[in-house]
């Protein structure tokens, strides 16, 4: 008897500690306090690598200049080498960017305007590049365009289809970019209010040119966020482009190249430059976005109305979906296709050596080990890197979303969108030059920096769906907490955060997604560790296909079983 009365003292004694506790977090002072450290942890994983290497590219200026441009032997050969990768990856950006929008564009109205059998699935098909790591992609456009089992086996060709090189890496590129134009402005589409176009039509317009001149126009900032999305993805890529690539290298591989090679001068000024260009179209986006319109004033009836003709439409959003089909989903999962091929012997030749079984299972290197090791590996860290991430970037998007100050919320918004533009192998080799050696000599190349690089660039995947949580949240009930005398801190535990439920798990899952894939920045920061992304690029080298394909089969259905949460998720929290 004596034991059940203490209880409910216990339990009331705990509850006042906790309201204490809470009433005290709430004061201004530490609340201001706990701002100040959400800005620091900010600036200290993000911004604190790019202005360290920054520094340190002024300070060592006289190194640089004798290793970039004036080396005795080479003389500037790495300088025109920087030029010929920054060159390559910036047209290779370009042309990938153009296709994403000219097919993008048409596969995002279909699915935000158009009613029709296995939508969903369509919807879900255009999200899947986006989620599996770029290796797994790469290794599987190879397959597909650039082997005999692939599409060249149609017509019983001995070569691929397309040789490893600048093409290959186009095709690999638009893969994993495409979803970003689509989802950009898919949703935005789907908000527009429908009165202006039927407006239009009463008038007379044709549906093109009420697409032009009035749908379009509204989704510009989509669209150009989606453009700057794919086109920085693209150009900072290293996972896919390694596999490709062939003798050409892009930016980032020539990162990776030297880093290998402890270049490390000729490496930071590289990595900045690549830095810098990615800094200055996230700048000019931000700027024109607003102040430019669609330059599209005239108006050509007759030809419009042509266009507008339900033959061509239908003619366009067939070419769209077949260009979608035979570009990007088939040759993304041609891999799975190849391990099936190649399960227990070599299709060609019938040697049970080359198949999948005893390359995995029963050589005598076990490659079944290395497998679950480097793929226990890759969950640790995208688990340990999605915990910190909620942890450090929820009170940043509370911030964010509640600022008055719209000058200071835009800076930081801003500010925020960096780790999403920045190649990751750059953004990689910013962590393992502050943090290891030639910095604050912390941590060396490992388990740990590894850590840290993927926290770094998965931060804006963290905060991005958060804001988006806090926006929709109505104020009323913040409001109704304080007059019954909450502190901020009861209310943002009692009312908030039960509606956060949805936006913390879909944050996870991109985060946890997102490091899970990444390759660049792990090669960077990972010593003597490998992740499963990094271990299909080492299989894929040493020409162990098999097994590659089943390293990379496993990262699919992975990322496949949390797209599938992640849309439950979102869809839960839209109703």
């Amino acid at each position: 008897m004596v034991v059940e009365e203490q209880k409910p003292d216990l339990e009331l004694r705990m509850r006042r500690s906790l309201l204490f506790v809470e009433k005290w977090l709430s004061k201004d002072g530490v609340l201001s306090f706990g701002k100040i450290l959400t800005v620091l942890i900010f600036v200290l994983i993000v911004l604190g690598p790019i202005i360290y290497l920054l520094l340190q590219i002024i300070i060592s200026w006289n190194d640089i200049n004798t290793t970039v441009f004036n080396d005795p032997i080479l003389g500037n050969e790495a300088f025109l080498m920087m030029l010929r990768s920054i060159s390559l990856s910036l047209k290779v950006a370009a042309i990938v960017t153009v296709f994403d929008i000219a097919v993008g564009v048409p596969i995002a109205w279909i699915l935000a305007r158009y009613n029709f059998r296995g939508k969903n699935v369509l919807d879900t098909l255009v999200d899947m590049p986006m989620a599996v790591p770029t290796s797994a992609l790469g290794f599987s456009i190879y397959l597909f365009w650039g082997t005999n089992n692939g599409i060249s086996r149609l017509y019983n060709s001995q070569v691929g289809f397309v040789s490893q090189g600048t093409f290959l890496i186009i095709l690999a590129h638009i893969a994993f970019t495409f979803p970003y134009v689509t989802r950009s402005i898919k949703g935005i589409i789907s908000d527009l209010d429908l009165n202006l176009e039927k407006a239009a039509r009463t008038l007379g317009a044709p549906p093109f040119t009420i697409a032009r001149m009035i749908s379009l126009p509204l989704v510009k900032e989509g669209l150009l966020a989606g453009t700057i999305l794919a086109f920085t993805r693209s150009l900072g890529e290293t996972g896919a482009t390694l596999i490709v690539s062939g003798v050409y290298q892009t930016a980032p591989v020539v990162i990776v190249s030297w880093m290998k090679g402890l270049q490390i001068p000729t490496t930071a000024f590289l990595a900045f430059v690549l830095i810098a260009i990615s800094l200055l179209l996230l700048i000019l986006v931000r700027i024109f976005a607003r102040k430019v319109g669609l330059p599209w004033n005239k108006v050509f009836p007759r030809f419009e109305r042509k266009i507008s003709s339900k033959k061509v439409t239908r003619t366009r959003d067939g070419i769209s979906l077949s260009l979608f089909l035979i570009i990007v989903f088939i040759p993304a999962l041609f891999v799975i296709i190849f391990l099936f091929q190649w399960w227990g012997k070599s299709p060609f030749s019938g040697d049970n050596q080359a198949g999948m079984i005893y390359q995995v299972f029963q050589a005598p290197d076990k490659k079944i080990a290395d497998i679950t090791h480097s793929l226990v590996t890759s969950v640790e860290v995208a688990l340990i890197v999605t915990v910190i991430n909620l942890v450090i970037a929820t009170p940043m998007a509370l911030m964010i979303s509640k600022m008055k100050n719209k000058k200071l919320k835009g800076f930081l918004d801003s500010l925020i969108d960096i780790p999403l533009v920045i190649p990751s192998s750059a953004l990689g080799f910013s962590i393992f030059f502050l943090w290891g050696s030639n910095g604050m000599r912390i941590l060396s190349p490992g388990f740990a920096m590894i850590v840290i690089a993927h926290v770094s660039f998965t931060y804006s995947y963290c905060v991005r769906p958060l804001i988006g949580s806090f926006d929709s949240i109505p104020t009323m009930y913040d409001e109704a907490a304080s007059a019954f005398g909450a502190s901020k801190f009861t209310a943002f535990r009692k009312v908030t955060m039960p509606f956060l439920k949805s936006g913390l798990i879909a944050a996870a899952i991109m985060t946890f997604t997102r490091s899970m894939s990444e390759t660049g920045a792990t090669i960077i920061c990972m010593g003597f560790e490998r992740t499963i992304p990094v271990l299909l690029v080492d299989f894929f080298e040493a020409s162990t296909f098999p097994a590659a394909a089943f390293a990379a089969t496993i990262l699919i259905i992975i990322s496949f079983v949390m797209l599938i949460i992640l849309r439950s998720v979102t869809k839960r929290r839209e109703k």
